[in-house]
């Protein structure tokens, strides 16, 4: 017996579009659990699991905290397994407070990204546009610059690249509006000493105070974005030589390096690069998981320089640096400026690593963190989470 073509119709397309649905969703993260990259996505319920919270902040002076309250691991359905795709040997964070938000690689990393030239982005980038300023030093004493735009990682989180010979990578956190530039070669302890081992990291899925754990594709570590470091794994404890990070304008690294080459759109992957999925979050208080141990020295959402110097810890607001802001640290002083863009490096000492972040996070990672005074403020040094200008 034939069937008619409206039994094709209700019967056969909903089938086809389920399963392209299950097949793109697998291939590319867009489904209902990728929220946090789509907010327009209505996620189903996430998994909550309540853990005891002595030590949280509850209050602050504008009363209590968003993230603040009782601590609640979140585990949305689709999540990373971690214990079945990572080396969780070793850990230096707690793990029963990662949340579990997407599968691995459902937020794409980048390696060795197209590039266009500053002309071809101003077609499609205002020159208000966010980016990452990558400086590589070269052998004859100059530098050579790539320019990561916000807009791409938005959507990628890492730019794995080779600049001036070197590997760096250019990672970026939006929930902490949180930008670093690091060295991917690292070196990993051997039966007969340290062996150099060159890195190429991916985005987990997960998160630990509310800041993005990238993971090594090659020993399956995990490592923190604003720790600078790897968390789990063989190369737990590993600390990523940080490079100066800069944010700055499209406009203005266009002045700065008028040839310099900037990341392309045209990555290999369907994404609304000219869409910013996080406008609403930026715009308002909230955080999207609770995170444990806020600081009370300034609003969570304050964005700065974090700055982390042997055992001391840093934040400086970006309202107080302006064109020039000198922060005395135990290995030299860091020359930090500002712009309409963000916060950048001017002047990094050996042995200094420095992130642009919301300060929300940067207190959790850091709670006995002293926050920057402008400068000319004569004030004594300070217990944790208040202000001070020294160290």
């Amino acid at each position: 017996m034939s069937r008619s073509p409206s039994w094709i119709v209700r019967i056969g397309l909903p089938v086809v579009l389920i399963g392209g649905y299950v097949v793109i969703a697998g291939r590319t993260g867009f489904c209902p659990t990728c929220a946090l990259v789509m907010d327009k996505i209505t996620p189903g319920p996430a998994r909550t699991v309540q853990v005891d919270s002595p030590q949280l902040d509850t209050e602050s002076p504008d009363g209590e905290q968003p993230g603040a309250g009782e601590f609640r691991l979140t585990a949305r359905p689709g999540g990373v397994d971690l214990a079945k795709e990572y080396d969780l040997r070793d850990p230096k964070i707690p793990l029963d407070e990662v949340h579990t938000l997407l599968p691995r690689d459902a937020i794409p990393s980048l390696t060795d990204p197209r590039t266009e030239s500053v002309e071809d982005a101003l077609t499609w980038l205002p020159r208000e546009a966010r980016i990452i300023s990558v400086e590589v030093p070269t052998e004859d004493g100059g530098v050579e610059a790539v320019g990561v735009p916000l807009a791409i990682l938005n959507f990628h989180e890492v730019a794995n690249m080779t600049i001036a010979g070197e590997r760096v990578a250019a990672t970026y956190c939006p929930l902490c509006d949180s930008a670093t530039v690091v060295s991917l070669v690292v070196e990993q302890t051997g039966p007969d000493g340290p062996v150099p081992l060159t890195l190429e990291l991916g985005v987990s899925g997960a998160l630990y105070n509310s800041n993005v754990l990238m993971y090594d594709k090659q020993t399956l570590s995990l490592f923190s974005q604003l720790g600078m470091m790897g968390v789990t794994g063989p190369l737990s404890g590993v600390m990523l030589d940080a490079l100066p990070v800069r944010i700055v304008t499209l406009g203005d690294f266009a002045e700065a390096y008028p040839d310099a080459p900037v990341l392309s759109r045209d990555t290999g992957h369907e994404r609304p690069y000219m869409r910013d999925p996080y406008a609403e979050y930026f715009g308002s208080d909230e955080l999207k998981v609770s995170v444990r141990g806020i600081g009370k020295a300034l609003a969570p959402k304050t964005l700065g320089m974090g700055v982390l110097c042997g055992d001391k810890a840093y934040f400086v607001p970006a309202s107080i640096i302006g064109e020039r802001y000198e922060l005395t640290t135990p290995n030299g002083t860091l020359v930090l400026a500002s712009g309409d863009a963000g916060v950048r490096v001017v002047e990094q000492p050996e042995g200094v690593r420095a992130a642009q972040t919301f300060y929300y996070s940067w207190s959790a990672f850091n709670p006995d963190l002293a926050v920057a005074e402008p400068l000319g403020t004569d004030v004594p040094t300070a217990g944790p989470q208040t202000s001070t200008q020294a160290p």
